[in-house]
């Protein structure tokens, strides 16, 4: 049983020694504002989150199961479950993965709970800790808080991709290789394991943003249309990401078939260039015994001048219709090394985070 949790009072007096006993009687207080945040919940949680705060069993059972979790939300009457995504800072890993959000918000009560490392989570505890100014309004702004946080997170991840497509898109113009194409796809894998995340997350803050749910009173849906306003522009970022992969992929394979084009030019400017090199070679490589000039002393010298004045006039030739063209490079630039989207400091994403959602406070907060 690992769980923090912070109880805001009615006159904002907060308190962060809450055990099981307190948030009983804040329960059934109905005032202040409670949040327990639990980290890696296992079945010693159970019978706080069953028979303490009351929520579902089947509710129950996905927080505490480690499995990735389907995006949703559901209204239970006494409070509302929803399942949100965010990029997984804690994976060092090639491909972009996300992780779970569990939030129940109640009337006076906010519970999350995730089985990793949540920069958005630490952000808003660490503005909780200072004053709880995000607890002033009540639970469901509150709420909104940690939706906020969770998809500001997204945004150092997503920068980190648009700046490795920028790279790769300067690798293919320059020399296109295999490394090009697997960051290429790579990069692709990122961009719709987080379009997986992001698109059912539309879906609830849309329904937030209608007052489906009672909990959602007047006021709290404008806020919750506004983040679903800016997920959209999160989700076209990273559309246009996808979309520069694609393109980048089409610029590869262009360039691949170009440079096969220039290998078949090379070599048929070889097999041009010895052709009447053969020629010659083989007329005076012929076996007969009266042929005209084996008797001759300067016949192997000039035929050697022979050969060199006719690869001269090849060449010639070949340059002035451009065949032949100088500026290729000798030596090639390296390949590109590998990329982990998710190789951010978590000190300075949690940073990130938290300026965010203090920048949205200051005219929330009165």
């Amino acid at each position: 049983m690992a769980y923090t949790a912070y109880y805001l009072s009615p006159d904002r007096r907060l308190a962060g020694d809450v055990d099981d006993s307190h948030i009983r009687s804040i329960l059934e207080s109905e005032s202040g504002v409670l949040w327990v945040d639990f980290t890696e919940p296992d079945d010693g949680d159970r019978d706080l989150l069953l028979n303490i705060f009351g929520f579902h069993p089947l509710t129950v059972d996905a927080v505490l199961d480690q499995a990735p979790q389907t995006v949703r939300v559901e209204d239970f009457g006494r409070y509302v479950f929803i399942n949100a995504q965010s990029v997984d800072y804690t994976l060092d890993e090639d491909v972009l993965q996300t992780a779970d959000l569990t939030i129940f918000i109640g009337s006076n009560y906010v519970v999350t709970a995730h089985d990793v490392y949540m920069p958005s989570v630490d952000a808003i505890r660490r503005l909780v800790e200072v004053d709880g100014r995000p607890m002033m309004k009540g639970s469901v702004f509150f709420a909104y808080s940690h939706f906020q946080a969770l998809l500001q997170a997204v945004t150092p991840a997503l920068d980190r991709m648009s700046d490795r497509a920028d790279a790769i898109e300067d690798r293919i113009l320059a020399h296109p290789d295999e490394s090009a194409l697997t960051a290429v796809m790579t990069l692709k894998r990122s961009s719709l394991s987080l379009s997986r995340a992001l698109v059912p997350q539309r879906e609830i803050l849309s329904r937030l943003g209608r007052r489906e749910f009672d909990l959602i009173g007047e006021g709290a849906d404008l806020y919750f249309r506004d983040l679903f306003e800016y997920l959209v522009r999160v989700q076209a970022a990273n559309d246009v990401i996808r979309e520069r992969a694609d393109t980048s992929l089409a610029t590869y394979l262009s360039a691949v078939s170009n440079r096969q084009n220039e290998i078949m030019k090379v070599l048929s400017i070889v097999a041009t260039i010895f052709m009447p090199l053969g020629l010659i070679a083989g007329i005076f490589g012929m076996n007969f015994e009266y042929m005209p000039g084996t008797e001759f002393r300067w016949g192997y010298h000039i035929i050697w001048a022979v050969t060199l004045v006719a690869l001269g006039l090849m060449l010639w030739m070949l340059w002035l219709k451009r065949w032949i063209v100088g500026g290729s490079r000798v030596f090639r630039s390296g390949r590109l090394g590998r990329f982990v989207p998710t190789d951010i400091d978590p000190h300075r994403l949690t940073n990130y985070v938290g300026r965010a959602a203090t920048r949205t406070m200051r005219w929330r907060v009165r």
